[in-house]
């Protein structure tokens, strides 16, 4: 009886004990989301508020590690505080980082937090799988502002609790999680607070910065008035034109020190900063979301410069939005020591830069305007012409003079347009030996390719050929049974029919002899296949490149005649060329060789014209060739223009090398590829500026109207 009375005394006070722990946790639970509490309506500056919060739910949840991530203004999460959070093993595996950014991603676009068990993972679509990569359960919950995730609270468990006991901590750091959005509400009501100081202030500040269309004045006055509005260390202003910023102005500094190294490298962080687009906010931790430019400048800054907080903000005036241009100009705040919230510091340089954007695009725009010396005087004389429109009318017509004898009296090169093709200049065309149907082509033969002389191209087939063969060959044949009959036999040697006998085979060694040759002759001839009669091969005249493109589709299976050209070789080295090889074969237009004609009369017998060339694969860039008048061809033929219509042209060949050529202006040996596309234009001397430029009005008006009329 003792013994279970015992019992029960120990069972008593193990549940009062248990009772007691409890009610003490319970108690200490609440005293915790009190002291949340009120810290969410207390004024810190939200780094402290983050730690205070965080230490406080990493006790009251009795967790491995916690962090607090919030957005930055670009929408990434940024980690604001951690306990811990090495101790899990985020950086275990290389895939580890990746999987945990993306879970956290995925939350806060979904504003969905969870239960996160251990080595969980899941693929939401996108490359990236998002899980918990850990051996920690995850209890992670969103904090909402109106509906949307300003950011996420997260808290690391040990495995092994009851998943009663998940759920109940996951609710009750849910709770929890609505104080920071408390807290970030408040904090964004006292930033506005702070933003109605400044209206006094901001009128006179904004009156003094559109005062003025001078940009260094403009910007001065932005730089000095804004730091005593903003209640910073110091403003600095950029402006850019062209591709590179300047800055042009920095607050309590007279003159702007270019050559000093923290000058040079706040330029380049202003240069990344409005290459990037975006507002740059440094308040002691870095946003890893930056881009690597902005990163390295931003780094670069900080090791000259002591900014406990730094924003560079551009100025990206309304106008050039929809042009999406970059920003013309940009501010920089810097703090070295404040009492302020960021947020508040922020807020106010917003409304200053509202205000600035637009004077410095004013100022900039007014010190784009060219020759600004010569426009002040004409704006005098427009008023002394008597307005705008006599001013117009008398600077026309003033214009339309000058024209008029810059026609007649400037000197003006004429030139005259020609189609070219870039060709080595040994070239030669390949014709069949005989009519024939093109049956084989040497496989891999086509444009560019490498033959040597004597190279088999094409097989081709001859019905009357194997005809011809075949009776040569029954004709060789048919001498072979009297050349190898034996001699008759007779007891009289003298006898008649064995002198007929040797001289029957004698006459019949002899013909077949000559058929042997004529067969060999037409083999020698033809390249004539005599195993298989009919076939026969047309070789390579010569070492070189094929020219031709297209002979493959134009020549397979179709009957050539001796005259019709298959391919042309041009003698040169394919992977060397060498430039003294090639030459330009010109297409000159017929009416245009009356003015070729003409140039060369008007210069010393002997002398070349220059030729304008452009490769169309080099389209940005000229090159020079020298035409001799001997090289010109004599008669026209057709070709057909751009409108499939035959248009009389007359050949020529410009050489590429000589040393009459600079250097620079030769053709380099990688553009010399056969058949490449080539505009040119044949320097004719210089005519007044009239002629040269409206020449083709003046022989088309002569050619319709003076001409038919007899004027």
């Amino acid at each position: 009886m003792s013994n279970e009375h015992n019992q029960q005394s120990n069972q008593s006070s193990t549940s009062q004990l248990e009772a007691a722990q409890i009610e003490q946790a319970r108690r200490q639970v609440n005293q915790l989301t009190e002291e949340i509490a009120q810290l969410a309506e207390t004024d810190l500056q939200p780094p402290v508020f983050y730690t205070e919060f965080l230490q406080r739910v990493y006790f009251a949840l009795q967790g491995s590690a916690a962090a607090v991530w919030i957005r930055t203004p670009q929408g990434n999460l940024q980690l604001q505080c951690q306990i811990n959070l090495r101790e899990v093993g985020l950086d275990r595996s290389p895939e580890a980082k990746p999987m945990h950014d993306e879970l956290l991603r995925q939350s806060a676009l979904q504003a969905k937090g969870g239960i996160i068990r251990p080595q969980f993972s899941h693929n939401f679509g996108g490359e990236q799988v998002a899980g918990n990569p850990t051996d920690h359960v995850i209890l992670l919950a969103p904090i909402l502002q109106e509906k949307q995730v300003i950011g996420l609270v997260e808290v690391w468990q040990q495995p092994n609790r009851d998943a009663n006991v998940f759920q109940n901590l996951f609710q009750f750091l849910v709770r929890l999680a609505a104080f920071v959005s408390i807290f970030q509400r408040n904090h964004q009501l006292r930033t506005m607070l702070g933003q109605q100081e400044m209206w006094l202030k901001l009128e006179s500040f904004s009156r003094q910065i559109h005062g003025s269309l001078h940009v260094t004045e403009v910007a001065y006055l932005i730089a000095n008035e804004a730091r005593r509005l903003i209640e910073v260390d110091r403003i600095s202003v950029a402006t850019r034109s062209s591709d590179k910023c300047a800055v042009t102005a920095i607050s309590g500094a007279d003159v702007v020190e270019k050559r000093s190294n923290l000058v040079q490298l706040m330029r380049a962080l202003f240069d990344a900063v409005i290459a990037w687009g975006e507002k740059l906010v440094y308040t002691g931790t870095k946003d890893e979301s930056l881009p690597p430019k902005v990163v390295h400048a931003l780094d670069a800054y900080l090791q000259e410069s002591n900014s406990k907080i730094l924003v560079v903000m551009p100025l990206i005036e309304e106008r050039d939005k929809e042009k999406k241009r970059p920003a013309r100009s940009a501010l920089m705040m810097e703090c070295f020591e404040t009492t302020l919230m960021p947020e508040q510091l922020l807020a106010r340089l917003e409304v200053v830069g509202r205000h600035a954007g637009p004077s410095l695009y004013n100022a900039l725009e007014h010190h784009r305007i060219p020759m600004r010396f010569i426009w002040g005087p004409l704006a005098y004389v427009q008023d002394g012409l008597g307005g705008k429109a006599k001013a117009i009318t008398a600077l026309i017509a003033t214009a339309v003079v000058i024209l008029i004898l810059a026609m007649i009296f400037v000197p003006f090169p004429l030139k005259m347009e020609a189609d070219a093709q870039a060709l080595p200049s040994d070239r030669i065309y390949v014709f069949s030996p005989r009519a024939g149907k093109v049956e084989e082509i040497t496989p891999g033969l086509k444009s560019g390719s490498k033959v040597t002389r004597g190279q088999p191209l094409f097989t081709l087939f001859d019905l009357d050929l194997a005809k011809e063969v075949r009776d040569l060959q029954g004709e060789i044949a048919s001498f072979d049974p009297i050349i190898n009959s034996p001699t008759p036999r007779s007891e009289n040697p003298a006898e008649a029919n064995k002198n007929d006998h040797n001289v029957e085979v004698e006459r019949a060694k002899l013909n077949k002899r000559v058929k042997i040759q004529a067969l060999n002759r037409l083999k020698q001839r033809t390249n004539a296949n005599l195993s298989d009669p009919g076939f026969f091969t047309v070789t390579a005249p010569k070492s070189g490149i094929v020219l031709s493109a297209d002979f493959r589709e134009n020549l397979l299976g179709k009957t050539v005649k001796p005259g019709d050209p298959l391919i042309r070789i041009g003698a040169t080295d394919a992977e060397h060329p060498k430039i003294a090889d090639w030459e330009i074969e010109l297409k000159i237009p017929q009416k245009h060789v009356g003015q070729v004609n003409r140039a060369f009369e008007s210069i010393p017998p002997g002398k070349e014209l220059d030729v304008d060339i452009l490769f169309l694969s080099e389209p940005t860039r000229s090159y020079r060739a020298k035409l001799r008048k001997d090289k010109i061809a004599k008669q026209a033929s057709a070709e057909k223009n751009d409108n499939n219509e035959a248009e009389p042209v007359v050949m020529a060949s410009a050489r590429l090398h000589g040393k009459d050529i600079p250097a620079g202006e030769q053709v380099p040996a990688r553009l010399l590829l056969s058949g490449s596309g080539i505009h040119t234009r044949i320097r004719c001397g210089d005519r007044p500026m009239g002629y040269s430029l409206f020449y083709g009005v003046w022989e088309f008006a002569y050619e319709k109207v003076v001409f038919p009329y007899g004027w």
